[in-house]
């Protein structure tokens, strides 16, 4: 009887921790700890450019890993695993919650390493029931005094023989009613635990969904809020370009108008030279329809791309800009594989300072698709980025 009403209660207190959510608050167990703490070092080497992809993390490791074993698989990196090694090892033996997790890497790191690190738990409930094993002293004792307990006293058995088993209400009670209560507590137990983990991995899928939809409709307000105010920037551009080429042409009219008021000319004779005289006359003008390509290198701090030339250049070209003008142009990532590769060596310096998109700090394919041309102005002798391409990668 004492082993089954031990066996329920173990079943419904498992149906409780099923259901029970890991607050961001509460001590996490060694295991998840240190999962933890090697799920963010994986990401942080995913934002330094060298990252492997979590599904072969994952494939090679189905039961969890360690920093011990990342430093297998990023053997081959050397010091730029070694600094992300050594930052993390420190608090690998520390311990603490998700909020102290959290703490580890910066936020954009961690929007990363939440959901994958959430999905863990989620599969691998041991983790995060485990609890430190009993001493086997205190294992032995508590056997032997359980042996005791369960010895009467020879007396005992046959008092309890000689007195039958009675009802309040004075008639007999089957002697095996206690066993079958017993067990159709633990068929119940055994079914809501069932259900608790059936509707728990519902909810788990619902909030997953719910929070990719919120992710997917945040990135496209800030793409629109980025688009607007980069548009808005180039017509501000444009707009007092034009003023100043106006204010540059107003000096030069007074003149000739101050010199026809000094000759005191007959007006026919006065407009042949206001005709003749050309102010743009050592400027060439772009001939309509004439098409120009400039091959551009990376851009500066200050979104001027830093080196420019008519003819593309391995190693240093990346974009390709087409004007009609000279002045105001469109450009886009150059369609060539080598260039992609070069790209993608260091996202960060490459393409973020031209180029806009999701995710596009962190490769997720080896092709790049340029979904709209940026745009630029030659302003003070230097091709300026007024309005960021947009990207993604296949």
């Amino acid at each position: 009887m004492n082993r089954i009403i031990l066996l329920m209660a173990a079943i419904v207190c498992l149906a409780i921790s099923a259901m029970a959510e890991i607050t961001d608050d509460q001590p996490l167990s060694p295991a998840l700890w240190k999962q933890g703490v090697a799920t963010c070092a994986h990401y942080q080497a995913h934002a330094r450019g060298f990252g492997k992809r979590i599904e072969e993390i994952n494939s090679k490791y189905p039961q969890g890993y360690t920093l011990e074993d990342l430093s297998d698989v990023y053997s081959k990196q050397g010091r730029r695993w070694d600094a992300i090694y050594k930052e993390f090892k420190k608090s690998e033996d520390k311990g603490g919650s998700i909020n102290d997790l959290k703490e580890l890497v910066t936020p954009q790191v961690w929007n990363l390493v939440e959901p994958e690190f959430k999905n863990f738990i989620t599969a691998h409930p041991e983790f995060a029931n485990a609890v430190p094993t009993q001493p086997a002293n205190q294992q032995v004792e508590g056997e032997q005094n359980g042996e005791n307990a369960e010895q009467p006293a020879e007396g005992d058995n046959q008092q309890a023989a000689a007195q039958p088993s009675t009802s309040k209400g004075g008639a007999a009670c089957p002697a095996n009613l206690p066993l079958w209560l017993g067990i159709i507590g633990s068929l119940l137990g055994l079914v809501a635990l069932l259900t608790a983990l059936s509707n728990r991995g519902k909810i788990n899928e619902m909030r997953r969904t719910f929070a990719r939809e919120l992710d997917r409709t945040n990135a496209n307000l800030q793409e629109f809020s980025t688009d607007a105010a980069e548009q808005m920037k180039a017509l501000s551009i444009r707009m007092t370009g034009k003023a100043l080429r106006n204010q540059d042409e107003q000096p030069i009219v007074a003149m000739v108008q101050d010199a026809e008021d000094e000759l005191d000319m007959p007006a026919d004779i006065q407009e042949e030279p206001v005709n003749d005289y050309n102010i743009d006359a050592e400027v060439e003008p772009v001939a309509d329809g004439e098409v120009m390509n400039l091959f551009m290198s990376k851009p500066d701090e200050n979104d001027d791309f830093t080196r420019v030339s008519d003819t593309m250049e391995p190693g240093n070209s990346i974009y390709v800009l087409t004007t009609f003008d000279g002045t105001h142009g469109t450009f886009e990532v150059i369609d060539k594989p080598e260039v992609h590769r070069f790209a993608l060596m260091m996202p960060a310096e490459n393409l973020i300072r031209a180029c806009s998109g999701n995710a596009i700090q962190i490769p997720s394919g080896s092709h790049i698709v340029t979904d709209r041309p940026g745009e630029a102005e030659f302003i003070d002798g230097k091709w300026h980025v007024v309005v960021k391409a947009i990207i993604h990668y296949e």
